[in-house]
């Protein structure tokens, strides 16, 4: 999945429009169901482990696909 697929993705589970890279998790209106929800798809698609930690841990959703990414 490309950064984009994954913005869409966790907009479409928060239920927003759209999310930018620099846009705060609980600023655009995550919650913690939100963020288990997001950890289960994107472990899915991508095939990789998202623990629901790291969505909730990272202050933007550029850091959480750093982390995905393995990029610092």
């Amino acid at each position: 999945m490309s950064d984009e697929e994954i913005l869409a993705k966790c907009a479409e589970i928060i239920g927003v429009e759209s999310i930018a890279a620099h846009d705060d998790f609980f600023g655009v209106g995550g919650d913690s169901l939100d963020a288990a929800e997001i950890s289960e798809v994107l472990t899915a698609e991508t095939g990789q482990e998202v623990s629901m930690e790291s969505v909730l841990g990272s202050p933007t959703f550029a850091d959480m696909l750093k982390s995905l990414r393995g990029r610092s």
